[in-house]
């Protein structure tokens, strides 16, 4: 990082620390409960969902979850339906009609679990291995899976991460996620649940297999987590990074973060090679005419800068503004009928999509823009060619592929894309920090 970036930074940090919007400090002693197993953690699964299937994959148990009753025993291959039935859920099937308040679905043994479908709202089809919390809300059913947290990770890098990643990849992936699982617990305490199965959470759509690699890798890693003077790390990670990893105050205001910062990518093959460079999807283009972009323009700029009654009027000119290294894309001036706005980070990406983090819009925030014009000047079109896919913060995915493929372990991966962290082992009797080759 430049001096005038860390002059930027510096006076940053003090504004924040002013207003109290210096990033969270999660101790791992405060989540030890859940490395050595003796708390699970519980997934929102699906909200709002007209109707939910449950079919058990072994026994299963029916409980009202307020008072702790049984109220029916489900056999293997079963199917429950779940309705709502104002502040009640009715299910019904297998010789069952009850309708509670709060109803749970219990496997009645370990390794067991469910297949759950929803219909309409949102939920993710999958086979989950804990029990399964069915509530009734305005908006419809709330389904919110209790889990212990090592099953969890599994089935978060089996979401994830590619199956065909190397060992040391999912070992790396594994402690990043368990990482980042803990440091952001209590995100959806509104909903009665720690953490969600989405993206901005982690996605997660249930059980792993027991013999694969996101399960080998959860299980090598037991219980280990990355610290920083022992507070847990918040280890975001990406897709491909495109040849530099992204300082992350420059990307999400308020990420302050010593170990979140640039890191290049260049493999031993030289700095034109970058460990990510694998990724056939790595190189992108993305072409907007101009009727496309004032549309996305007009419907996601108020949301973005959290103007939702924002009225921006007709596009006229957009304008890239690079950082202090010249490498990603800071800000995008967007000049409308009612003046120029600023979209900064990741935003840029969002601008371009649904308004929101998601799969649409731009892949990255490295690219070039070249906007085609009439014989005027007026913009008809704009044009993106970018490289890498994410926010490009802290784990490389792709490129900790690259790296176990030339024999980098997963302290090696973790050490290089999260610069000065340590790990910690919390669980199956170990305690304190570990050395750096235990893994």
């Amino acid at each position: 990082m430049t001096a005038s970036a860390l002059a930027v930074a510096g006076l940053t940090c003090l504004h924040l620390s002013a207003v109290g919007a210096l990033p969270r400090e999660v101790h791992v002693e405060a989540v030890r409960p859940y490395l050595d197993g003796r708390r699970d953690v519980r997934i929102l699964i699906a909200e709002g969902a007209s109707g939910v299937s449950v079919r058990p994959l072994g026994a299963a148990y029916v409980v009202d979850d307020q008072s702790g009753a049984r109220l029916g025993v489900v056999r293997k291959g079963s199917l429950l339906s779940a309705s709502r039935r104002g502040p009640k859920v009715r299910i019904s099937g297998s010789g069952l009609y009850i309708s509670r308040e709060r109803i749970r679905i219990s496997p009645a043994g370990p390794d067991l679990g469910v297949r759950m479908s929803t219909r309409g709202g949102w939920g993710r089809r999958g086979s989950y291995p804990g029990s399964l919390l069915l509530t009734s809300t305005e908006r419809g059913l709330r389904v919110v899976e209790q889990v212990d947290l090592e099953t969890y990770i599994a089935g978060v890098v089996a979401s994830e991460m590619p199956s065909h990643f190397p060992p040391e990849a999912a070992k790396a992936q594994a402690i990043a996620a368990r990482t980042y699982a803990l440091y952001h617990l209590g995100g959806h305490a509104a909903g009665e649940a720690d953490l969600c199965a989405r993206v901005h959470c982690q996605a997660y759509g249930g059980a792993a297999a027991a013999d694969s690699r996101a399960s080998k890798g959860a299980k090598a890693t037991a219980g280990r987590v990355l610290v920083w003077d022992a507070v847990l790390v918040d280890a975001m990670y990406h897709s491909a990074c495109g040849g530099a990893t992204a300082t992350a105050w420059e990307v999400r205001q308020g990420k302050l973060l010593p170990y979140l910062r640039t890191v290049n990518d260049s493999s031993h093959l030289g700095p034109s090679s970058a460990y990510c460079a694998q990724d056939h999807t790595i190189d992108w283009t993305r072409r907007y005419s101009f009727a496309e972009a004032d549309q996305l323009a007009r419907r996601n700029l108020g949301l973005l800068l959290g103007w939702r009654d924002l009225k921006p009027g007709r596009l006229r000119a957009l304008e890239v503004v690079r950082g202090p290294d010249g490498g990603r894309v800071q800000w995008l001036k967007v000049t409308t009928g009612t003046g120029t706005y600023e979209v900064r980070g990741d935003a840029i990406r969002w601008l371009f999509g649904d308004g929101r983090p998601g799969p649409n819009g731009l892949r990255s925030t490295v690219f070039e823009m070249r906007a085609g014009t009439t014989a005027g000047g007026g913009p008809v079109s704009f044009v993106f060619s970018g490289r890498g896919h994410g926010h490009g913060i802290g784990l490389c995915q792709w490129g900790a592929r690259g790296r176990a493929l030339s024999g980098q372990t997963a302290y090696e991966i973790l050490a290089a894309y999260y610069p000065g962290c340590r790990f910690w082992g919390g669980a199956r009797g170990l305690s304190g920090f570990l050395p750096n080759d235990t893994l």
